[in-house]
């Protein structure tokens, strides 16, 4: 079963993989957002063109090559934690996402390595208040990060102590 679970994170991953790359294929090279810069597409919502040399959402910036590789060393050690953990895991909520994460943190990977930044394109603002700018692996790692602490309140083993300490 723990091995169902495997293919279940990695076959998540995959399809978080490709979907970001085929978003960001579509925004770079058929619309051409770098060229244009915004699309307005609803009162809520522009394509707006971002080169993110941080980390989600723009966090902590690492101008420079040196902070380009350390991005993309402890992205991948990270990367790679998660790969391990997959491995052992024995739900499926778990599974979708550790897959999310991974899937998502590599497709910033393969940006941060082939363009030297994350291509960033989504706005959601109201007025003159903007949410950041995020891409497609962005929004895979926050959903994934958001099931791991739902399933670490809620999930099989959280019940269980809470069973026991009673």
């Amino acid at each position: 079963m723990v091995r169902q679970f495997y293919h279940l994170g990695f076959g998540i991953a995959l399809v978080a993989l490709v979907a970001d790359r085929i978003s960001k294929w579509w925004i770079m090279d058929v619309l051409e957002l770098p060229k244009i810069q915004m699309v307005k597409v609803l009162p809520l919502f522009n394509l707006q063109w971002v080169e993110n040399r941080g980390v989600s959402f723009g966090m902590l910036s690492a101008d420079g090559d040196l902070g380009r590789w350390a991005l993309v060393g402890l992205t991948t050690l990270i990367v790679i934690g998660l790969g391990i953990w997959l491995r052992t895991v024995q739900t499926k909520l778990l599974a979708i996402a550790i897959g999310l994460v991974i899937g998502g943190a590599l497709g910033n990977i393969y940006d941060r390595v082939v363009f030297g930044y994350v291509a960033d394109f989504l706005q959601f603002y109201v007025g003159n208040w903007s949410f950041a700018v995020f891409n497609v692996a962005d929004s895979c790692i926050t959903v994934g990060a958001v099931l791991l602490v739902w399933d670490s309140f809620f999930g099989p083993k959280s019940k269980e102590e809470s069973s026991e300490q009673m």
